[in-house]
């Protein structure tokens, strides 16, 4: 079972550009952020931002098998990008709410055992496709025939 976290974030008056030109900082070194979320258990984290006339703000959505788990070995990571993203925090998150879920619906784990499952069957042969004669039309199989 995963849980869900959603904050939405009023980012400090005057930092917005920084803290866009930090999210695409973590786009360059996403090897870095990735390895970062697999420590934490983490398996999804988006950020989006709303303009708005009083003040920008980021939505933070996060999914992780334990989030306490994910914000403890974040707080105890002391590799330079965990360090840079806590600093980065301090200087531009101001006022954080965290709304109360009501519905999660997902097929992560589903979708994955799936994977699981296609990948150890052994995957059927694929028939060779009849030679085009003229004034012929070659037997084309179905679409899912040729998923695989």
């Amino acid at each position: 079972m995963y849980q869900s976290q959603l904050l939405k974030i009023r980012i400090r008056p005057g930092k917005t550009p920084a803290v866009l030109d930090f999210i695409r900082s973590l786009r360059d070194r996403k090897d870095l952020a990735l390895e970062a979320m697999r420590r934490e258990g983490m398996v999804v984290e988006t950020i989006f931002i709303e303009r708005r006339d009083e003040a920008d703000y980021l939505y933070y959505y996060a999914k992780a098998r334990d989030l306490a788990y994910a914000a403890q070995v974040n707080m105890e990571a002391t590799d330079p990008l965990s360090m840079e993203i806590r600093n980065f925090i301090a200087e531009t998150w101001d006022h954080i709410v965290s709304p109360e879920p009501v519905l999660e619906l997902d097929l992560i784990r589903e979708e994955r055992e799936d994977r699981d499952d296609a990948a150890a069957k052994p995957r059927p042969r694929r028939k060779a496709k009849a030679p085009v004669t003229s004034g012929s039309i070659p037997a084309v199989p179905a679409p899912h025939v040729l998923i695989g």
